[in-house]
């Protein structure tokens, strides 16, 4: 017995970091380590293992900390050397094998930084530690959430900035080289004839790449365009919070496009791209024209959808209806003085619609209201156990997304309200869109005119293989229609002689 209390005792010594990450804690694995080959050096201590590991000890199954164990098992060492006690555990599992252990004498003695825990210490103080460690970890992680639901509640995003942002200051911002990438692909995609997988090749074509100068996949497209964070509202389990970051589409645009995607506002898709397929009709029969190539040209020609027209025997060229179709884009041209005239009457339309704009702002203020009282009465019902706990879960989930909804469309009609000065700049570049119309057309790409064709014509009528009509959208169709564009009263001769009281749609904001 003499012998076994006289013979030396053999340690390991156990270090560990509390990440995985590769930051400032790897050097304090080292500190550590030289640390106690120091200490075992001072107090002559024969160390015959090192084990270190970077694993956090929150939860049992540290591989490194299995394997300690088990060399101390096998009796190749007694003792244990480590910075503090919390380095062997932060959980109740480990840090029961760990006193197990030391109280069956497995474990003869553990030696930190400024203590020693032997077996015949009183176990309280053993557990007090590794509890405390066990209990700081909790309250760490419950502090951290708290923080983050705080961050959340208040509008603030509290997690890695999703693409077209950037994490700064501890809040997020607009990155501006990527987000005109994502309104982007929410426009295309509005269009509801653009397939994800086009829309990621185009917007890589573009110059629209991750860090690594990879193209996003179709699938990353898609998330963003189910993202509400991008028009200002964060989705995160389950729940809709309203953030104070810039958005960088409206909500309407978001809606529509959600449309498209759950497939009620989808077009069939068209397998060949034709500039002009769309806009062109049959005058006789009312049909639409479609597109074929041959032989490298592209030809029109009539559908012959009800079976009895004989147009649809003649092809009409492509560069012949694109001849046509600017000659009839040069009737859309006025004069300078004219631009000037529709200007200030857009202005004074613009103090007739504040009216309107504040009383649908205040309609919006008071249903927001009265969702907010919902709320509060939903609450008190619950409290007085009047309502169950999953109705009212359920109706306090509904009314938060509706009080999100109605806080973003008063957001949104309030900073339109604030900026539609600015936007009567629009109206005059409307006009001087019409002026050069014809010009543009002829010298731009084929996507290009279809773009055109869309923001300036509705359809126009084949017959004979000749253009018949053509029929421009209403702001542009009120230009063509005028016979002396520099003569107001002709243009407004059959109106009402207010200018005040042009159609809403007659002058475009947008």
């Amino acid at each position: 017995m003499k012998n076994q209390i006289n013979k030396p005792m053999r340690y390991i010594i156990y270090a560990r970091k509390s990440t995985e990450d590769s930051g400032r804690q790897i050097q304090s694995i080292d500190d550590q380590i030289n640390f106690l080959k120091k200490l075992a050096k001072e107090k002559d201590l024969d160390i015959v293992e090192i084990f270190s590991e970077s694993k956090s000890a929150k939860k049992p199954g540290r591989p490194v900390f299995e394997k300690m164990l088990s060399f101390i098992q096998s009796k190749k060492a007694t003792g244990i050397l480590c910075w503090k006690l919390d380095r062997l555990s932060r959980n109740p599992k480990d840090g029961g094998d760990i006193q197990w252990y030391l109280q069956e004498r497995i474990i003869e003695e553990i030696r930190t930084s400024d203590r020693i825990y032997l077996p015949e210490d009183n176990a309280l103080i053993s557990s007090v530690e590794l509890g405390m460690a066990n209990q700081a970890i909790r309250d760490l992680s419950r502090n951290v959430k708290r923080g983050i639901k705080s961050k959340i509640e208040r509008g603030v995003w509290a997690n890695r900035a999703p693409i077209g942002y950037l994490n700064k200051d501890k809040g997020i911002v607009i990155d501006k080289s990527k987000a005109k990438y994502i309104k982007r692909a929410f426009e295309l995609y509005r269009k509801s004839n653009i397939s994800i997988k086009e829309i990621a090749n185009i917007l890589f074509k573009e110059g629209f790449r991750s860090k690594a100068g990879n193209k996003y996949h179709k699938s990353k497209i898609q998330r963003m365009l189910r993202n509400t964070f991008y028009y200002g509202v964060m989705f995160i389990q389950g729940e809709y919070y309203s953030g104070t970051h810039k958005p960088i589409i409206s909500k309407r645009l978001f809606d529509e496009v959600q449309e498209v995607l759950d497939g009620t506002n989808r077009s069939k898709r068209k397998k060949h791209s034709f500039a002009f397929r769309g806009f062109l009709y049959c005058e006789k029969c009312g049909c639409l024209l479609t597109a074929t190539t041959k032989k490298g040209y592209n030809y029109y020609y009539c559908t012959n959808g009800k079976g009895n027209c004989e147009e649809h025997k003649r092809y009409l060229r492509e560069e012949k209806v694109e001849k046509i179709l600017a000659e009839s884009l040069g009737k859309l041209k006025m004069s300078s003085e004219m631009i000037d005239i529709i200007y200030q009457s857009a202005k004074e339309k613009k103090d007739l619609k504040k009216d309107y704009r504040q009383e649908v702002l205040n309609n919006l203020q008071n249903e927001l209201n009265s969702v907010i009282t919902k709320q509060e009465r939903l609450l008190e019902g619950y409290c007085s156990e009047i309502i169950s706990k999953e109705a009212y879960g359920r109706k306090t989930k509904d009314f938060r997304k509706k009080e999100i909804d109605l806080k973003t469309q008063i957001k949104e009609i309030s900073e339109k309200s604030s900026k539609e000065d600015s936007t009567l700049e629009q109206t005059k570049k409307l006009f001087l869109k019409a002026c050069y119309a014809k010009k543009e057309f002829l010298q731009a790409s084929k996507r290009r005119q279809t773009k055109t064709l869309q923001d300036v014509l509705w359809n126009a009528t084949v017959q004979n293989q000749k253009l018949a009509k053509v029929s421009f959208k209403q702001e542009f169709q009120l230009i063509a229609d005028t016979p002396n564009l520099n003569d107001f009263d002709t243009m407004f001769g059959d109106r009402d002689s207010n200018p005040n009281c042009l159609d809403q749609n007659q002058v475009s904001y947008h």
